[in-house]
């Protein structure tokens, strides 16, 4: 079979199957599931307004498939469909690898069709299957391991981090791991997991989460990316009404050299929500950032996916978000943060509209504002990044 009749079976199937899915239930419990999106996406990208756009598209496939026969077994399959163009691939040159590198052990990405100016990509982020026997779970494939307990920055989250910038990917990456789950109480876990990656390197943690004055609190430690030992601490409370909650995670090199160090990385914030249903996040996040992460552009690291160590391009970020439904089917946010030592902001409004069940109308702006301070006679010492990116997203989901 050639790849345009790939492509269009695949089309077919995306089309057809939430169809046939509705069609097909009875009165009896079904033992399967299948839900998922189609977006399109429309991306515009620059520094000023008189200065050259970056114009980029997107059309996004989703579709999840769990399967649950009973008896303690389960499984899952998760993928995402892409077709992409636009002016990014001729303008960044790594811009098509970033997309096609896949970052578990086996590889389950797939470039369809490529082009100068576009690229259909196939990915299976999520292929696990799960076996429950009294209060032990253990969990097999490419999951999701979350571990964090804050909302926008995570440093517990050791496993498959992930960028608060990234809007059009809310299931979030998966890992190619094995995971064993104890539960001796109703308020307690007991937890360890296993992932490699491409690159052959290991991932491995375990955590204990408990119960005590009305707090979960949990501690991990283990060794990232055969690179780095790890310990942690994470929390999620009350103060009155409104949620407290905080991270904090040290990493510390398994090379003992000379030169090596630790990095810190620590987070608390709160959040409340008013009886008119207006929702404020505030949240600090210190990231003690590695001596050799000098990025060049804004874009840079933008576009490179987050390490455990590196959550974010500021040492420090103060972030506060507000969110509103002024109607039923009309809502707004504003998010907002402050980067102290690059003297710079970011500022992200977006609006969401239904029109009617299941397809959405959404509108993203984010705006970036500041200067990175580099170190050596051969770098400039001050590099100012200004950056606006805008998009505009119809969503269907069934």
């Amino acid at each position: 079979m050639s790849k345009v009749q790939y492509i269009l079976a695949a089309l077919l199937i995306i089309l057809v199957l939430p169809l046939t899915s509705k069609t097909q239930e009875t009165s009896k419990p079904k033992s399967w599931d299948l839900k998922g999106y189609l977006n399109g996406l429309q991306m515009v990208q620059f520094s000023k307004v008189d200065d050259p756009w970056v114009l980029d598209n997107e059309i996004h496939n989703r579709l999840d498939f769990s399967w649950h026969p009973g008896k303690g077994f389960r499984m899952g399959v998760g993928m995402r469909n892409r077709f992409l163009f636009g002016n990014s691939f001729s303008r960044n040159p790594a811009y098509k690898g970033s997309l096609t590198t896949d970052p578990g052990l086996v590889n389950m990405t797939w470039s369809l069709l490529s082009g100068k100016s576009f690229l259909l990509v196939t990915q299976f982020d999520r292929a696990w299957f799960s076996i429950t026997t009294g209060n032990v779970q253990l969990t097999v494939g490419r999951q999701r391991i979350n571990w964090g307990q804050s909302i926008v920055w995570n440093p517990n989250d050791i496993f498959n981090t992930y960028s608060f910038y990234d809007f059009d990917y809310p299931e979030r990456p998966g890992s190619d791991a094995i995971r064993l789950q104890f539960y001796p109480g109703n308020t307690s876990t007991v937890e360890a997991a296993v992932k490699w990656d491409s690159q052959g390197q290991i991932t491995m943690a375990a955590l204990g989460r408990f119960n005590i004055w009305q707090y979960d609190i949990q501690f991990m430690g283990g060794l990232v990316n055969d690179q780095d030992w790890v310990i942690g601490t994470g929390w999620s409370g009350n103060i009155s009404q409104a949620g407290f909650r905080g991270e904090v995670s040290y990493f510390y090199p398994k090379s003992l050299a000379r030169d090596t160090s630790g990095v810190l990385l620590a987070t608390m914030g709160l959040d409340y929500s008013f009886s008119n249903s207006l929702y404020l996040i505030f949240q600090v996040f210190y990231n003690q950032l590695p001596p050799n992460f000098q990025p060049e552009t804004l874009l840079s690291v933008y576009q490179a996916p987050p390490s455990p160590k590196t959550l974010s391009f500021s040492e420090w970020n103060i972030f506060l978000q507000g969110s509103y439904p002024i109607t039923p089917l009309f809502d707004v946010s504003l998010a907002a943060m402050y980067y102290p030592n690059l003297n710079g902001y970011f500022i992200g409004p977006n609006v969401n509209y239904s029109i009617r069940q299941g397809i959405d109308l959404s509108l993203f702006l984010q705006y970036f504002n500041g200067r990175f301070t580099h170190t050596g006679p051969a770098r400039d010492q001050n590099l100012y990044f200004q950056a606006c990116i805008s998009a505009l997203r119809l969503k269907w989901s069934f």
